[in-house]
């Protein structure tokens, strides 16, 4: 940590998430109302399944490889740049329709895999003992964007101006250059060889958590989707259950990153259980939408601890985000899978 980040302390750390937390407020304005819209776009739970699928494990499985790139080049800023800047071309792309939308989908989350891993490092690298906090504080700003994004992507769908979602994705770039001139230079990593036996020691309970807790606990998509599978909710209702979940999210963000820090097993087991509450409601009760709500909650309860908890639990650099990216992914696919295949053979 810099010496200048010392002095201030706190204050001076809260300033600089804060930034981050700008930056991914606009791009979660755009790309979760992008991921928001696809169980409207696209009924079927094996063709949803399989492009949500395939654009969440680009956008945690290539992390490993911009991980590990981004710290041999120490290019964290340039990676983060042209990370955010494929959130509105992947937008504009998938507003062409048909299989574009597929296309453009991927390219966002490639996008995704590109800048998460130099976006992580780099907070990772002014946290210090903190580092519950940290996640916690920038997970509550990012979320702000997430819960705006599906109200967004409800009226733009139902316009068909898909293209407006591109505007707040693009109003990160200049945002980001802002912040590359406040942040203290000595704080960003220098370029270095990469251990990769090391890198698996800082990452494996991270890795393992995620795989396990990450599939068994409901996702927001998966909640979205079973509902709108079941009849529960109709296409406003869709979007309304994902913005609840965001809403969850970033009201338990700073909570279970203050309790990570206070107490790091009961923050971790928090979200697993609650996640997985979430999906068991949703598949069991399909005729009430209050219930369907509820599971959005729990949802978003379990979203907030693998964004806060998880990426406070590796403590290995790009490489070591990356590696826990591509275990997130596959949780993240497998959640859809789960509780969409549930649903369609309990009812």
């Amino acid at each position: 940590m810099s010496t200048a980040v010392r002095r201030g302390g706190l204050r001076a750390i809260l300033v600089v998430v804060a930034l981050f937390g700008l930056v991914s407020m606009l791009g979660d304005a755009s790309y979760e109302g992008f991921r928001s819209s696809l169980p409207v776009l696209i009924p079927g739970t094996v063709e949803l399944g399989g492009v949500a699928g395939v654009g969440e494990v680009l956008a945690w499985g290539l992390r490993p490889l911009t991980g590990l790139v981004v710290e041999r080049l120490g290019a964290y800023w340039g990676f983060i740049l042209l990370g955010y800047g494929l959130i509105p071309l992947g937008i504009l792309v998938a507003g062409l329709g048909g299989p574009m939308l597929a296309l453009g989908y991927s390219l966002e989350r490639i996008g995704k895999a590109v800048r998460a891993p130099a976006r992580d490092a780099l907070l990772s690298s002014i946290a210090g003992k903190r580092r519950g906090l940290v996640f916690g504080v920038h997970e509550f700003l990012d979320q702000f964007g997430a819960v705006l994004g599906p109200f967004i992507a409800m009226i733009v769908v139902s316009l068909g101006k898909f293209w407006i979602l591109a505007i707040p994705g693009a109003l990160t770039i200049p945002v980001i250059v802002a912040a590359m001139k406040l942040y203290p230079r000595s704080v960003v990593p220098k370029p270095r060889h990469v251990d990769l036996a090391e890198t698996l020691r800082g990452t494996w309970h991270s890795v393992a958590y995620v795989l396990v807790a990450g599939t068994l606990a409901a996702s927001p998509l998966a909640i979205e989707h079973v509902a709108k599978m079941l009849g529960v909710v109709d296409e406003k209702g869709a979007f309304i259950i994902y913005a609840i979940a965001m809403l969850s999210d970033a009201l338990i963000a700073i909570p279970i990153g203050l309790l990570y820090d206070a107490n790091p097993r009961l923050a971790v087991a928090l979200p697993a259980v609650v996640g997985l509450a979430g999906g068991i409601l949703a598949v069991t009760s399909p005729t009430l939408p209050l219930l369907a709500y509820a599971a959005a909650a729990a949802s978003g309860v379990a979203e907030a601890g693998f964004e806060t908890v998880a990426r406070a639990m590796v403590k290995s650099g790009a490489t070591g985000y990356g590696i826990y990216g591509l275990a997130r992914g596959l949780a993240v696919a497998g959640s859809i899978l789960l509780y969409g295949s549930l649903a369609a053979h309990v009812w």
